[in-house]
């Protein structure tokens, strides 16, 4: 669940951050171009679902690709802005590393062909390093750095609302200007979360990540370019229907992770039980009466008989927590304990015990077609 909770802060964040401003839109700001506007709609290439819109001046071309680094169902998007004057604006593609605090552990996960392992570098640094060499190069020379408290106030507003205290978001936004009075802005946005044990893992880590914004216009146009781009931005649509599927597929992932835990208990428990034969075929020889003893601690009968071969299956199905659901002439295991289960096409299945629950009736699952099927005895 979290790491969909950072996918969307992310967009969140990142969709603020690819249009700076310190200062917020007015009427006036918009009526650059209320008169002439166009929708450019930003869409998830798996599914073909529009996740959010925006609106743009008609004069300018906006280009945008989504990308899954953070998330493999939820994208961020790569843009791309111009117009037929000066203005120019575009992201880079996120980098995203792993860093650990023991230099052995890295170089253990590094030789297991991990391959994104990197101390964590300051904005500071990465800027020195990768931002101005690239700017000085086309004839940029540095200005100052801008500060946009709002924008930081909003975004630590959301990483409290989803409790992610662990995540520190630094942002440095640079101006630079060159010879033909071409003013730009170029920001660098960094996200560290730091984990110890709670993941399960051996060793403390670090996950970071970084992305740089650039807008460029000519010095007359600088300003308003930057006020029209967070207009944009604040006028930003989200897709209801988009939202709908985030609910789906995390619903989906939450039952997939509590199969996935299941699954670990019963093969923890089939592990105890073999041991426990185990030790019972090697005392039995020795003891006699070994097996009416550790029967008596378990509490079961000395013996078990099965009439058919279907008592003997319904027998297994039991202790592995499974139930026999059928489905157009099909037979499917699915996970035990519930009155209903509703099936789709791919084979998967929604629990219920409301006996009035229809997922075709439920919004979340409106672009699906489930089937009930009958549970077997």
């Amino acid at each position: 669940m979290k790491s969909i909770q950072l996918s969307i802060l992310l967009l969140v964040c990142l969709s603020c951050l690819n249009s700076q401003s310190s200062n917020e839109a007015t009427n006036s700001d918009l009526a650059l171009f209320q008169s002439k506007s166009k929708t450019h709609y930003f869409v998830d290439s798996k599914t073909g679902l529009v996740v959010y819109q925006r609106e743009f001046p008609s004069d300018w071309e906006v280009v945008s690709k989504p990308t899954y680094e953070i998330d493999t169902d939820f994208p961020m998007f790569l843009y791309a802005i111009q117009n037929q004057k000066s203005l120019k604006a575009f992201n880079t593609p996120l980098q995203q590393f792993v860093a650990f605090q023991n230099p052995q552990y890295a170089q253990m996960m590094q030789s297991y062909g991990m391959t994104n392992i990197r101390s964590v570098a300051s904005a500071q640094t990465m800027v020195a390093n990768e931002i101005k060499p690239l700017m000085e190069s086309d004839g940029f020379r540095f200005v100052s750095n801008r500060e946009f408290p709002e924008v930081i106030a909003y975004i630590n507003q959301k990483k409290i609302e989803m409790g992610f205290n662990n995540m520190d978001i630094n942002i440095l936004a640079t101006e630079w200007v060159n010879d033909d009075n071409i003013k730009g802005l170029a920001t660098l946005t960094q996200v560290v979360l730091s984990y110890g044990n709670e993941m399960g893992m051996t060793e403390p880590m670090t996950i970071w990540n970084y992305q740089m914004d650039y807008l460029f216009a000519q010095s007359n146009d600088y300003e308003a370019a930057l006020k029209t781009a967070i207009s944009s931005s604040i006028k930003q649509i989200d897709s209801p229907n988009w939202k709908k599927y985030q609910a789906q597929v995390l619903n989906f992932r939450q039952q997939q992770q509590t199969a996935q835990h299941q699954q670990r208990m019963r093969n923890q428990q089939q592990q105890f039980n073999q041991h426990q034969q185990m030790m019972k075929e090697r005392y039995a020889a020795q003891d006699a009466n070994h097996e009416s003893y550790m029967n008596n601690l378990r509490g079961t009968p000395t013996t078990t008989g099965y009439s058919s071969d279907a008592s003997h299956q319904n027998f297994i199905d039991m202790i592995r927590d499974e139930q026999n659901v059928s489905l157009e002439g099909k037979t499917f295991k699915v996970q035990a304990g519930a009155e209903k289960y509703w099936m789709n096409s791919d084979g998967k299945y929604i629990m219920s015990n409301d006996l009035f629950y229809n997922p075709n009736r439920d919004p979340i699952y409106n672009n699906q077609n489930w089937n009930l099927t009958t549970k077997q005895n």
